[in-house]
């Protein structure tokens, strides 16, 4: 009889064994579920957060407005450059053309073709004129580009020197809600575990 009850006793001991397991298994499944919402109490921060808001805002504005004079002083200056390749090609077909025109001539040597040659002299002059002003109009879109540039990047230089001490803010609260998080944790799972 008593090794019976001693049977039944050991079997009772592994029952209490398995539901203290069990037990355990769910305090780790709480404690799991609740230290896993744990971040959601703090709010999730952000580096505008610690931004100075109209100074970055009208930052971000310099830099987009900059960058689409930069970008509208590009697309006029593709423009430009292909009117100024066309006026050079013209003016280089018109100057192959005199050039034809005064090698035949002086074969010739005709004195009433004198008025001729100024008149296409006067008109190449014309050509290399309209092609100084396409090349200007070349440069001042290029000068454009290149402001529209250094004010986009002066900006976003401004742009980054204040976004850099927002950053070092926004890691110094981190570390702040980090520990926060940590103290909630085991203040939550201290008891779960003096419980278990």
């Amino acid at each position: 009889m008593s090794k019976s009850l001693r049977l039944s006793e050991k079997w009772f001991r592994r029952g209490l064994w398995l539901v203290a397991l069990v037990f355990a298994g769910f305090l780790i499944g709480l404690g799991g579920t609740i230290v896993g919402d744990l971040p959601k109490v703090e709010a999730p921060l952000r580096v505008d957060d610690f931004l100075d808001k109209p100074a970055a805002q009208a930052l971000r504005s310099q830099v987009q407005a900059a960058r689409q004079a930069e970008q509208e002083a590009q697309t006029a200056l593709e423009q430009a450059q292909l009117q100024r390749s066309k006026t050079r090609s013209e003016s280089q077909s018109a100057r192959e053309t005199f050039n034809n025109w005064l090698a035949t001539r002086s074969v010739t040597q005709r004195a009433e073709h004198d008025p001729d040659v100024l008149a296409r002299t006067q008109a190449l002059d014309a050509l290399k004129q309209a092609e100084r002003t396409t090349q200007q109009a070349v440069e001042a879109q290029q000068q454009a580009a290149l402001d529209a540039r250094q004010a986009a990047a002066a900006a976003q230089a401004r742009l980054g020197t204040l976004e850099a001490a927002g950053y070092e803010k926004l890691n110094a609260e981190r570390r702040k809600v980090e520990l926060r998080v940590f103290l909630y944790r085991l203040a939550l799972t201290l008891p779960l575990l003096v419980v278990a």
